[in-house]
């Protein structure tokens, strides 16, 4: 089953696209050498996985290039020109000797661009083929890891089992004479495209791997614990795009499936439940993620509505979208099982007291849901009081401290539910009822 996660969970936790941050999370770990690296890692968060064992291959891999040397060293120039060899769109055939050489002889009369790519792309394939192949069936491949073993194993198959193989040997230190370029031209691009196609991939997804390696040493980044069970816990959890970030604890599990923020306005929830989704999604994708530590389980699907917008095409009311929203994953928990849920300010759309009696509705039916987890903020503190009757819920507050007319957030969240309001306090150091009044 291939996990699920959907544009507004794409766009609230910034993974492709960033808005209230600098970057976003896919520029972490965009520092791959070559250009087809990115879309492979691309392809990796397009789609997370679900399959424990896939995840746990993945950290292995990413594990193992954090200790030991690269794995090959990637020609960024080299793999680029080889890229644009193969995309010339005129198919070579199989010559005769004759048509080689009156080939050769028009392109010296009349020379043009695409021969001399030609020439060069032959070559460059060659040294690359028979550099990647010695690095497949090197005397080490005993003790790399499973995911890295079979694609040299695939490599190595994919070049001794086909044409590909007349390479292997090949001098490329002489120059290539015109009858062995045509007929490695006629392989490269038209018997064994798709073959060689398939060994760039793979070379590719090293190349991710390794790049990902480093990021994770240079940033200080963990792999999670994957784990059998379907819990969820961070220890020092923090945002890998804020500068300075706080760190946190969260604990989700059978005991204790949803957990409930309260806390004032800037007090820090809408950045703690971004950070909680960003490590929830990398640890699906088999990346590292900012904190001390993680151990979870593996989820069918991460949700959240956390900047959900109205929809003035469809008429629908920024009250009526959230509405939506929170039925289409009821729906989702029904036929998928097992969601990671983020909620950020339930029904800011509606007056407080629909709000009020909405969330406490919502929140006490999603408590009883069995095998999902659930991390939900809001800023109705009354709700928290009524939930408190509910055994497997467990809160969390952020705290702010106020001096006079001053207030000061520490980001850090504690066990239990805010009773701070800001609102009016923000008002009143804006100065917004004088300046109101001094436009009369």
């Amino acid at each position: 089953m291939a996990f699920l996660i959907d544009k507004q969970t794409f766009a609230d936790l910034e993974i492709l696209e960033a808005k209230g941050v600098e970057e976003p999370i896919f520029n972490i770990f965009n520092k791959a050498t070559s250009l087809g690296a990115k879309e492979e890692l691309l392809d990796m968060f397009y789609y997370p996985l679900s399959d424990i064992n896939t995840i746990k291959n993945r950290q292995e891999l990413i594990r193992y290039f954090c200790k030991e040397k690269p794995f090959f060293s990637f020609d960024k120039y080299l793999l680029y020109y080889i890229e644009l060899y193969l995309q010339i769109s005129n198919r070579p055939k199989k010559v005769s000797r004759l048509e080689a050489w009156q080939k050769a002889a028009k392109y010296k009369i009349k020379p043009k661009t695409e021969y001399y790519i030609i020439q060069r792309g032959v070559k460059y394939v060659i040294e690359f083929l028979q550099e990647i192949y010695s690095y497949a069936t090197n005397d080490e491949i005993q003790n790399y890891p499973d995911l890295l073993k079979r694609y040299c194993i695939f490599i190595a198959e994919t070049i001794k089992s086909t044409n590909l193989h007349k390479i292997i040997n090949f001098n490329t230190k002489k120059k290539i004479g015109i009858i062995n370029r045509e007929r490695f031209d006629n392989i490269f691009r038209n018997v064994e495209y798709e073959r060689l196609k398939s060994i760039l991939k793979i070379v590719y997804k090293i190349d991710v791997f390794q790049s990902v390696a480093k990021t994770m040493s240079e940033l200080g980044l963990v792999l999670p614990e994957i784990m059998e069970s379907k819990s969820i816990q961070i220890n020092g959890l923090y945002h890998p795009l804020v500068k300075n970030a706080v760190a946190n604890n969260i604990k989700l599990d059978e005991d204790g499936n949803l957990f409930f923020v309260t806390g004032a306005n800037m007090s820090g929830k809408s950045t703690f439940l971004k950070a909680f989704g960003v490590a929830v999604y990398l640890a699906h994708v088999g990346f590292p993620v900012a904190a001390a530590s993680m151990q979870t389980g593996v989820f069918n699907g991460l949700f959240s509505t956390i900047n959900i917008a109205d929809n003035i095409g469809r008429g629908y009311s920024h009250f009526y979208s959230e509405v939506l929203r929170i039925k289409n994953i009821a729906e989702e928990i029904n036929r998928t099982k097992n969601l990671v849920v983020i909620f950020d300010e339930l029904f800011r759309g509606t007056n407080i007291k629909d709000a009020h009696d909405a969330s406490l509705a919502i929140i006490s039916a999603f408590a009883k849901v069995k095998g999902s987890v659930f991390l939900i903020s809001t800023h109705i503190l009354e709700v928290a009081d009524q939930l408190s009757k509910l055994k497997n819920i467990r809160f969390g507050y952020f705290h702010t401290l106020i001096k006079g007319k001053k207030f000061v957030n520490n980001y850090h969240l504690l066990e239990g539910v805010a009773k701070e309001r800001l609102g009016m306090l923000i008002i009143e150091n804006e100065q917004i009822i004088e300046t109101i009044t001094d436009n009369r």
